[in-house]
């Protein structure tokens, strides 16, 4: 991976930390007018309960909140809206009421604050102007050609575009780089910055000259595509060493209380943390 450039500023940042979350929640008056208001829009037939079916669209605004893909998408996604279900119906009741709403939202809403708490997560609009101060400033150099030693490494011969390629899968958001292996980002960042480029030079052998050269033009047309189509990016700036897999298992309560998310790759780019 590349060097952490922690000297490029970064434009356009919100940190999700969940302390928003905690002030709607905490706020009685505030958090009643929410679910006031949220359960009204809920109960169609407006008989002062919600059935299992009107709960549906709360539980989908929270999956998506949390990240998850569309009900029917996975096995594993479908699981966890099975729980967040079980949470409001505790697994046997066909009706919920007012109260029972709001207790059970105010635990999710709490426990996603929690979440957000202990692992804030950055909320960046990258549209090439980082990636165009990276590329044109002092550090460019010794960070690309740390990055070209890797691949290097790793593939003794390498075209330039396959080198190009590997090369902005390894810059991360400090450099201004969405994530490469987005598929989105895939088709329409890098795809047609590499289309753009020079294609004599593309199968052509690399050395570290021609690799900063080349590398430059390639990435100053993926800046130009950022600028035309902005990609919001979340990500988390916490090391994970599994301290808090630890902590959780050691708490039965905590454990018994939590509801595993898979992270996906789209995720990414992803729009949280308000359910409603």
């Amino acid at each position: 991976m590349a060097t952490n450039t922690s000297s490029l500023k970064k434009k356009s940042e919100q940190v999700l930390d969940g302390s928003d979350i905690m002030e709607l929640v905490e706020n009685q008056e505030v958090f009643t007018s929410f679910v006031d208001h949220k359960f009204k829009e809920l109960d169609k037939d407006s008989d002062g309960h919600l059935s299992v079916k009107e709960l549906q669209p709360a539980v989908a605004d929270i999956g998506a909140a949390l990240g998850l893909p569309a009900q029917g998408s996975s096995p594993d996604s479908d699981h966890i809206y099975s729980e967040v279900l079980n949470e409001f119906t505790q697994g046997k009741q066909e009706k919920v009421s007012k109260t029972e709403f709001k207790e059970v939202l105010s635990d999710i809403l709490l426990g996603m604050a929690a979440g957000l708490k202990r692992d804030p997560i950055v909320i960046l609009r990258i549209d090439g102007e980082d990636l165009l101060e990276f590329i044109n400033g002092p550090s460019y150099e010794v960070e690309m050609l740390s990055v070209f030693s890797q691949i290097v490494s790793d593939d003794a011969v390498l075209p330039m575009r396959d080198c190009i390629v590997k090369a902005l899968e390894k810059l991360t958001v400090d450099q201004g780089m969405p994530p490469s292996p987005d598929s989105w980002v895939t088709s329409n960042i890098i795809e047609p910055a590499l289309q753009l480029w020079d294609g004599n030079n593309q199968e052509k052998l690399v050395s570290q000259e021609t690799f900063l050269e080349e590398f430059k033009k390639v990435a100053e047309r993926v800046a130009q595509n950022l600028k035309e189509q902005p990609v919001i990016v979340a990500h988390s700036e916490n090391t994970f060493d599994g301290s808090g897999i630890k902590r959780l298992l050691s708490n039965k309560f905590e454990l018994d209380k939590v509801i595993y998310v898979k992270t996906y790759e789209r995720n990414a780019i992803l729009s949280c943390c308000y359910c409603f």
